[in-house]
């Protein structure tokens, strides 16, 4: 285990590691070989490298560990997403039921009026019609 050194928290395995050899090329004597990782801190999600001791969980459970507590983390992420879009689906269907109500209401209203001013101008017409033949009748007698 290796400590963040952000925030300092554990770190039990290593996103990636690799060995390492200290010694230069063409150089003869043996010098020991160690291994790096990098890791990733779960709490402040800081990369960071460190050595790895041999031994330690290797690299490929680890990636299969990191892979399928990101595989959740996306899978929450998509559920999540899933249900506040269901929520505004939901949310726009009652908003455009109660949209077509006012629009009938508006067309009824709309359509009554339309009835009241087309009554009013044929009763206009018919004076105008009444008045014209009063006038017509007194011009003959006068």
């Amino acid at each position: 285990m290796v400590d963040c050194p952000n925030c300092g928290t554990e770190v039990a395995t290593a996103v990636k590691s690799w060995t390492v050899s200290p010694k230069k090329h063409g150089a003869t004597r043996d010098v020991p070989e160690f291994r790096v990782g990098i890791f990733e801190c779960s709490k402040c999600k800081t990369k960071f490298r460190s050595k790895v001791e041999f031994g330690a969980n290797s690299a490929g459970t680890a990636n299969v560990k990191n892979a399928i507590e990101k595989i959740k983390g996306i899978r929450e992420g998509l559920m999540q997403t899933l249900k506040t879009l269901r929520e505004k689906i939901r949310t726009l269907e009652t908003e455009r039921a109660s949209l077509m109500v006012e629009i009938e209401k508006l067309k009824k209203a709309a359509e009554s009026r339309a009835g009241t001013l087309e009554n009013e101008v044929n009763q206009l017409r018919d004076e105008i019609k009444s008045l014209k033949e009063l006038l017509g009748s007194a011009e003959e007698s006068a």
